[in-house]
């Protein structure tokens, strides 16, 4: 039987409390699960700054933090990660709390059997997962389904934000599909749609966990790349995305008959710190990069 691999961070400071969670997981017939443990705070936030697991299992006191302050670091870190909280203090209204803060679920560790922790993060996983379908449908370009324009928006400022406070870097992407109004005029705007819908499940294929996919409007889309320091990494994206859009599609015209058509586009890139220092200024930024290449070809 296959089984899917999830990423686990466990924070606990108690290597025997740590084994048994460990050990509780092993058995697990339904996941298999990769298990990184941290025994501080700090070490933990780290590796989250650097790459995000699939679901956070922590308890609250540690070496070098103890209670909701712990719970309330780790949420703001993990961002939209799932949190389970396994901990020594068996108390229901703390774990009324704790729910209350972010957390997916808590289980005391007097209670925790493998049975009891491997249904807690399956569950956790989907009930996240389902309020993230909820949270994201107001920000979700109706069509293709990848980001919108105001989530663009929002998402920019808080990169922004980021990149001012930590010194970090990032880049923005604008692609363009060269020969979109030919197709949808010819073979009608279902087809369009339909190449729309196609570009961008290739755009989200061919991206990382970490980039952020908008359709900035018509036939333009945007991609987000956070911890992109240099121009030979915002160059090397540009090529595969635009590799992964270029190619030879499949569409349905007014007529219902199947349509082969060749899609090209253009695509160009910014740099934050070197091409703007806003939001405004990267897409400004990137859309002329863009235009220029197209001006090349």
């Amino acid at each position: 039987m296959f089984k899917s691999n999830h990423l686990i961070y466990l924070l606990e400071d108690d290597s025997d409390d740590a084994y048994l969670i460990r050990n509780a997981l092993k058995n697990d017939k339904i996941m298999s699960h990769s298990i990184m443990t941290f025994d501080s705070l700090e070490k933990l936030v780290k590796a989250l700054s650097n790459f995000k697991p699939d679901l956070i299992i922590m308890d609250l006191n540690v070496t070098d933090s103890d209670g909701f302050n712990t719970m309330l670091t780790v949420k703001h870190s993990a961002q939209s990660v799932p949190i389970v909280v396994v901990t020594g203090m068996a108390d229901e209204a703390m774990g009324d709390r704790l729910i209350q803060l972010g957390a997916q679920d808590y289980v005391p560790k007097s209670e925790l059997t493998s049975s009891l922790l491997q249904r807690v993060i399956r569950f956790s996983k989907e009930r996240h997962h389902l309020l993230q379908i909820l949270e994201n449908s107001a920000n979700r370009d109706a069509l293709t389904m990848l980001y919108s324009r105001k989530a663009l928006d929002s998402k920019l400022d808080e990169l922004v934000k980021h990149a001012e406070r930590y010194g970090e870097k990032f880049a923005v992407l604008f692609i363009d599909l060269d020969n979109f109004k030919p197709i949808n005029d010819q073979f009608g705007h279902d087809a369009g749609d339909q190449l729309l819908q196609h570009v961008a499940n290739r755009l989200t294929l061919f991206s990382r966990s970490t980039d952020f996919v908008a359709r900035f409007g018509g036939d333009e889309f945007v991609t987000l790349l956070p911890h992109v320091k240099t121009r030979d990494d915002a160059e090397q994206a540009s090529k595969q995305q635009l590799n992964a859009i270029c190619d030879d599609f499949y569409v349905t015209d007014s007529d219902g008959q199947a349509q082969q058509v060749h899609l090209s586009a253009s695509i160009g890139y910014a740099l934050y710190g070197e091409d703007g220092e806003c939001g405004v200024e990267l897409i400004k930024a990137a859309d002329a990069a863009m235009y220029q290449n197209k001006q090349n070809r």
